[in-house]
């Protein structure tokens, strides 16, 4: 998916027009990165160096096979798909290609293995926290069974649910 000048045009417009009507930068950050997203679809090509394949360990390349490569895919072919998935453009697509493919920055697992590939989330850890009522303590227990079936770690706070025995609001105490 690809804007139109005259579509990037109109949303640039409406950045710089919320913020003259004193939006929040945060809001405006939101329409900057809708602005910006669509173009990390262009990028397609990336030189790609099948040399490096050698700086791949036997138990590296047997890993990389068993997790992260989509089938028909190569070592190069799946760093480059995770580089074009999240390069701003053609070059950092092309400088992220070369830094993963050198072994000079490897991304973490749900990134490698789910960026670009459509399943799974590109996200390492969760961190939530749990309110002290049923409803917020159900809540964060559906959003965790979300969370890791899309294969995401979870951290959840518990600290500001009421201990064994302390009053209820309505009901007494704890049990």
């Amino acid at each position: 998916m690809s804007f139109s000048n005259d579509a990037a045009e109109k949303v640039d417009g409406a950045a710089a027009e919320e913020l003259r009507a004193g939006q929040a930068p945060a809001e405006a950050q939101r329409s900057e990165h809708k602005r910006a997203r669509p173009d990390l679809k262009v990028v397609r090509e990336i030189e790609l160096d099948h040399s490096r394949d050698a700086l791949l360990t036997d138990f590296g390349k047997k890993t990389l096979e068993d997790r992260y490569v989509l089938p028909g895919e190569s070592f190069q072919e799946m760093f480059a798909r995770v580089a074009r998935t999240y390069g701003d453009d053609a070059d950092h697509a092309q400088r992220l290609y070369d830094y993963i493919s050198k072994m000079w920055f490897m991304p973490a697992t749900p990134v490698l293995s789910n960026g670009g590939a459509n399943r799974g989330l590109p996200i390492s850890c969760f961190l939530n926290t749990v309110g002290d009522s049923l409803d917020e303590i159900v809540g964060v227990w559906n959003e965790n069974v979300a969370l890791a079936s899309n294969g995401g770690g979870i951290g959840t706070y518990w600290g500001g649910v009421r201990s064994i025995g302390e009053k209820v609001k309505h009901a007494g105490q704890t049990s």
